[in-house]
């Protein structure tokens, strides 16, 4: 099996446009992916329709639930805030719906797919640490769990002995009795200073993951953002990858 996975797109179609060309590029025929769909961009609808349109499984995110009204965004901070206020009088009925039946996890042949965490992925926890990612590998039974949320790439292993650490280099290679935590970081809003869209390919058969990063349209999503009447900063962190 080989598989493209994405995440954390935030109503940004340029970015996610790039991804998903790059993905049929590839000739990787599966898209999984982990949510956020909403949220900070200018093309919510836009985005819902595509990746439900090319993903073959999904789950949801905290910015998906809170456009529902199934998150409190009293926890989210004000420019996020806004944002989601925006999102939810931007997006049709049809694609309210389309994320009302989103679920939180999902487990595909042997991989673990969930936005934030296994533990509890309905409180939406960061994973940044290597204790917080430790703690986590009690929760699932899959080899592999992809997650997104902190919008920064990382892996994580833990062997059969219980030693846990980060992978450094990409490309990460699968061992038989090691569990991975997967970080895929962020299609649309990347925050590890580097602003290209970023996106995961698993390759089942040659057991390896890597972390693929791509340059998009910048300015156009930016300028999507001001036009819309969101908060500039939204727009200015694209540039900054932060």
């Amino acid at each position: 099996m080989k598989v493209a996975i994405i995440s954390d797109i935030h109503s940004n179609l340029e970015a996610l446009q790039t991804v998903i060309k790059d993905i049929k590029k590839r000739r990787i025929k599966r898209i999984f992916c982990l949510g956020d769909l909403v949220g900070y961009g200018a093309n919510p609808n836009e985005c819902i329709e595509l990746c439900m349109r090319e993903a073959k499984s999904m789950v949801a995110g905290n910015h998906d639930w809170a456009a529902i009204g199934k998150t409190d965004i009293s926890v989210f901070n004000p420019v996020a805030a806004e944002a989601i206020r925006w999102t939810k009088k931007s997006i049709s009925k049809n694609n309210f719906n389309k994320l009302s039946k989103l679920k939180l996890t999902e487990t595909i042949e042997g991989i673990l797919l969930v936005h934030a965490s296994p533990q509890k992925p309905e409180q939406w926890d960061y994973l940044f640490a290597l204790d917080e990612f430790k703690r986590q590998f009690e929760f699932f039974k899959s080899q592999v769990c992809f997650v997104g949320h902190s919008h920064i790439p990382s892996a994580v292993f833990q062997d059969a002995n219980g030693y846990t650490d980060f992978l450094g280099d990409n490309l990460f290679p699968l061992i038989d009795n090691r569990k991975y935590i997967i970080n895929i970081g962020s299609v649309g809003q990347p925050r590890d200073l580097d602003p290209r869209a970023s996106y995961a390919i698993y390759d089942g058969n040659n057991k390896s993951i890597e972390i693929v990063r791509l340059n998009y349209n910048i300015p156009l999503a930016q300028q999507k953002i001001i036009d819309a009447g969101l908060p500039e900063v939204l727009a200015e962190r694209l540039l900054a990858g932060r």
